[in-house]
């Protein structure tokens, strides 16, 4: 699989947290135990059940860098200032620039759902979606401290919990796309069952230097990487 080229954001800060130092954060703020338990008992068998799995899938090759796919996501979701539950990154390339458009990875194994001591994330057995709650936030921000991929946005000025891309779970179970793939113009960002999305032509996992290791939490997400990306690893 060839490795696809860096894309300079701070996205890895950290890598994943451990339980063990979590649940002793958890002792110092009051968070009952029990609840870290019940989240990781939520995210296996959510894996073992699961008959479907849907991701995302991005096409550097042809997406032009307009940033509507943010911006409907923006619109829709009326983000808190500061957050970005959609990002569309960069780099400049002597061939051109290069895009990379990026959300909630929806992940197989969500580092998010098991550190969540209050049971705000849920992953549905039917497609995989990994869906947070901010009624049920209580802006500990561990999610965010755990998740590879940052996707997972506190920001503490506003509303003071926690929010991500839910991959406009409602819009779906209306039988609508989600709103970031239905503004591409070039259809660069789809979606779909991620199995089957990994078995279409020129596909590669999104094993980018810059990002995290896609074993950390196997992410449900795809790219075609333009043809000037190779070699483009500084």
């Amino acid at each position: 699989m060839p490795k696809l080229p860096m894309f300079k954001v701070k996205l890895t800060r950290r890598s994943v947290l451990k339980l063990g130092a979590l649940t002793a954060a958890a002792v110092a703020v009051g968070v009952p135990l029990g609840n870290f338990k019940v989240a990781s008992v939520q995210a296996a068998d959510a894996g073992a059940s699961q008959p479907k799995q849907l991701g995302f899938y991005h096409n550097q090759a042809t997406c032009i860098g307009c940033k509507r796919c943010v911006n409907a996501c923006k619109s829709k979701y009326k983000w808190e200032k500061g957050a970005e539950w959609r990002k569309l990154l960069t780099k400049e390339t002597p061939e051109g620039d290069l895009y990379l458009s990026i959300a909630c990875n929806h992940c197989a194994d969500p580092a998010c759902l098991k550190v969540c001591p209050v049971g705000a994330y849920t992953k549905r057995a039917k497609d995989g979606i990994v869906i947070q709650d901010p009624a049920k936030c209580v802006g500990c921000g561990y999610c965010v401290y755990a998740c590879p991929y940052h996707a997972p946005q506190l920001v503490k000025e506003e509303s003071g919990a926690v929010h991500k891309c839910n991959f406009c779970y409602e819009l779906q179970d209306e039988g609508n796309p989600p709103a970031c793939v239905k503004a591409c113009p070039k259809k660069a960002l789809r979606f779909g069952d991620i199995n089957e999305l990994r078995k279409e032509q020129g596909v590669s996992e999104p094993d980018i230097k810059g990002l995290p290791p896609i074993e950390l939490t196997q992410p449900s997400f795809v790219i075609v990487p333009a043809e000037h990306s190779a070699g483009e690893e500084e």
